[in-house]
Parts: C-alpha cells; sequence; structure tokens
C-alpha cells in the first residue's frame, strides 16, 4: 500500500514525523465547540430528532394493528386484520421512507455544520439547506449500505470491517467534494494509516450514540452534534490538517 496521504492533506514539515492522532484533543476540542456554539447545533439537531419523532408517530398505528391481530380467531377477524395490516403497511412504509430521506437530509447538515466548525465557520441553517454535494453524499451512502449488507451476510465480520473502514467517506465527500471512488479510498487510507485512534473513534462514536436513544431520543440533541464535532476534528488529524 502506497505511503501518499489522502487528497487534500497537508504533509508533516521535512525531518518531522507527523503527530500522531489525539482523541483526547478531539473529545475536549468538541466539548469546547458544542459549549461556544450549544444553541445553534442543538437547533440542527433538533430538526432531525423531529423528523424521528415523527416518523415513529407515523408507524405506530401499524405497531397498534400487529398487536391487537396478533391472535385473531374468528375467519372474519383474520380476514380483517389482513386487510387492515396490508392498508397499514403500505401506508407505513411510504411515511417511513419520505420521513428517513427527511431525517437523513437533516443529519448531512449536522456534519456538515461540524466540518465547517474544524475551519472556524459558525453553524447556521444555511448548511443544512444547502445542496452542494448532496447528490455525492447520498451515492456514497447507498453504496456504503449495500457493502455493508452484503458483508453483513457473509459471516458479519465483513459487514463490521466495511462500516469501520468506509465511516470517513462522507467527511471527504462533504469537505473535498470528492466522488464514490475517491471517497472510500481515502477513508480507507485514512482509517488504517490511523487504526488505533479509529478503532476507539467508532467505539467512543457508538456510547455516544447509543447514549442518544436514552429518554425518548432525546439526547439526541447533545449526543448527535457533539459526536459529529468529535468525529470532524479525529478527521482532520488523520488527514494533517489544522483545526481552527
Amino acid at each position: 500500500m502506497s505511503d501518499q496521504l489522502p487528497p487534500g492533506s497537508m504533509p508533516p514539515p521535512p525531518g518531522q514525523p507527523p503527530p500522531a492522532p489525539s482523541v483526547g484533543i478531539a473529545i475536549s476540542w468538541a466539548f469546547d465547540r458544542f459549549k461556544r456554539y450549544a444553541a445553534a447545533f442543538i437547533g440542527l439537531a433538533a430538526v432531525v430528532t423531529v423528523i424521528q419523532f415523527v416518523q415513529q408517530m407515523g408507524t405506530r398505528p401499524l405497531q397498534n394493528i400487529i398487536v391487537d391481530c396478533s391472535n385473531p380467531e374468528t375467519p372474519g377477524q383474520i380476514n380483517a386484520c389482513t386487510a387492515a395490516i396490508g392498508l397499514s403497511a403500505v401506508a407505513a412504509i411510504v411515511i417511513s421512507l419520505v420521513f428517513a430521506l427527511l431525517a437523513f437530509i437533516a443529519q448531512i447538515g449536522v456534519q456538515r455544520a461540524a466540518i465547517r466548525s474544524t475551519q472556524g465557520i459558525e453553524p447556521s441553517f444555511s448548511q443544512m439547506l444547502t445542496t452542494q454535494y448532496l447528490g455525492r453524499y447520498i451515492l456514497y451512502m447507498l453504496v456504503y449500505a449495500a457493502l455493508s449488507f452484503v458483508g453483513l451476510l457473509l459471516c458479519i465480520l465483513p459487514g463490521i470491517a466495511v462500516m469501520f473502514l468506509l465511516q470517513l467517506g462522507p467527511y471527504y465527500v462533504l469537505d473535498k467534494g470528492m466522488g464514490v471512488g475517491e471517497a472510500i479510498k481515502a477513508s480507507f487510507a485514512a482509517v488504517t494509516k490511523n487504526f488505533g485512534p479509529a478503532l476507539i473513534m467508532t467505539i467512543f462514536n457508538f456510547l455516544v450514540l447509543l447514549l442518544g436513544g436514552v429518554f425518548f431520543g432525546i439526547l439526541t440533541l447533545v449526543t448527535l452534534p457533539f459526536a459529529c464535532l468529535f468525529t470532524a476534528h479525529m478527521y482532520r488529524q488523520f488527514n494533517r490538517e489544522a483545526v481552527a
């Protein structure tokens, strides 16, 4: 494997080894940046949280029907439940797809705001509304999801490896406008060359986002932007780039 740094990275000064990425520095910076712009980041995360909540409420009728029809006793009840579940399932699928797409786009805004924060740019809703690199991002995530799914089918471990190695691809797309192939290569190079810090970053993010699911997902208002800020700082460190 080549020792070339991912595109857009800055090499260390001549004669000096590059500094090792520091998880502690990234956590400290993320805390500081989140506190400084808490209102803006919570506002961005609130959009995602509300959309996800509405999505859950929209699919609740289907869940209720399934519970009510879990043990029909007469042919009439069976036919009625089959029809109700069929219609509700179609509606629930449509609602889920629409709101999943909205939440997906809104979450891009949080990631974009975190990336721009590493450049000293204040977070704003304009970062959520812009469509810059949106098509490339969606295409990357579709490929990422497909590769992860195939990997999970192959004894699970290959899927976990794909998710781990390609997790930084969205940041390369949103930050540098890379295409799918470029972003995959850049993420693979960054993660493999910084395996230890990348593994800690992954575990830490998993725990933070897991915490976000507590209290009906309300903590996502804090955990989502914090995880994005932390990851954005680690992304800069892996590429030997300055952080504002």
